[in-house]
């Protein structure tokens, strides 16, 4: 895992307070965690300013539990 990935992981871990899962793909890593309450609008500054270092990030609630991702490309092979 590469540092900038490494960081995030940690940054949202700490913003957020939950598991982050790590998750290698082709030319990076992609990490996920559960997304915040719509109304706790602190956590969701700490995570933001988190994911806007990731090369992309989003959301989805393809399972009922709204959940965050990012995916920190791989500096060396990408």
């Amino acid at each position: 895992m590469s540092l900038r990935a490494a960081a995030l992981r940690t940054a949202l871990e700490h913003a957020l307070d939950e598991p982050v899962h790590a998750l290698a793909i082709p030319n990076g890593i992609r990490i996920q965690v559960p997304a915040p309450d719509n109304t706790d609008t602190g956590r969701w500054r700490a995570a933001l300013a988190a994911l806007r270092t990731a090369d992309r990030w989003g959301s989805n609630d393809t399972t009922d539990a709204p959940e965050i991702w990012a995916v920190v490309q791989d500096e060396v092979n990408s």
